[in-house]
């Protein structure tokens, strides 16, 4: 009897994390569907824009959505990822808003090789940027800087988005409903439990937004 309970315990939790991974998996299908055609749409009017009055830069940023989406499409082949999977769509995306913002954007990306070979769950990262972009610099008439810089240490990976722009919440014409956050936090439950963390921070000017992730998950 004892071992009959053991195996439907053992059964039955199998069955709830095979849920949550599917569940997990709907999310992640679902956020690449909302993100990708709106910043798809705006780029390519961007380069349509661009052909006749500046064909290198709509030639340029041709080829970087290429890449982005070259990018994107070959982590959503995949369940896992690493840092350096993601850190090079961030890196395509930030550069197409280079040229679409001009002057008001300035970015970076700070990992170094063994950091960007780690393992990252497909699509943490983005949403942040994207916050960082629409509800911190697009907002400023000035804009601002974007950092991105991800460190492994003590058996954390720790990934910090940050930006120069205007304070968490302050922009009340864009501020959105805050779904962004709330399905990273949720994806994070469901994958490392609560052995993750995000947080926010607000440092003199702008936000700064902090993956902890454990590296033994």
């Amino acid at each position: 009897r004892k071992e009959v309970e053991r195996r439907e315990r053992a059964e039955l939790q199998a069955a709830v994390e095979r849920s949550e991974r599917e569940r997990t998996s709907a999310e992640l299908k679902a956020l690449r569907a909302q993100v990708e055609p709106h910043f798809l749409y705006n780029t390519l009017s961007n380069v349509v824009s661009l052909i006749e009055r500046e064909p290198g830069t709509a030639k340029y940023m041709t080829e970087r959505l290429i890449g982005y989406l070259r990018h994107t499409l070959d982590a959503s082949r995949r369940e896992h990822a690493t840092v350096g999977d993601e850190l090079a769509i961030i890196g395509d995306y930030l550069e197409i808003l280079r040229l679409r913002m001009g002057e008001r954007l300035w970015y970076e990306i700070a990992a170094d090789h063994a950091t960007r070979a780690l393992p990252l769950s497909p699509m943490l990262l983005q949403p942040l940027v994207e916050n960082a972009i629409k509800h911190g610099l697009e907002p400023k008439i000035e804009g601002g800087r974007v950092v991105v810089s991800a460190v492994a240490q003590d058996g954390v990976l720790n990934i910090v988005v940050e930006d120069s722009g205007l304070c968490f919440g302050v922009a009340t014409d864009t501020a959105g409903s805050g779904t962004g956050l709330a399905n990273v936090r949720a994806r994070l439950k469901a994958i490392y439990g609560d052995a993750a963390r995000l947080s926010i921070e607000q440092p003199e000017v702008g936000t700064r937004v902090r993956l902890s992730l454990p590296l033994s998950a």
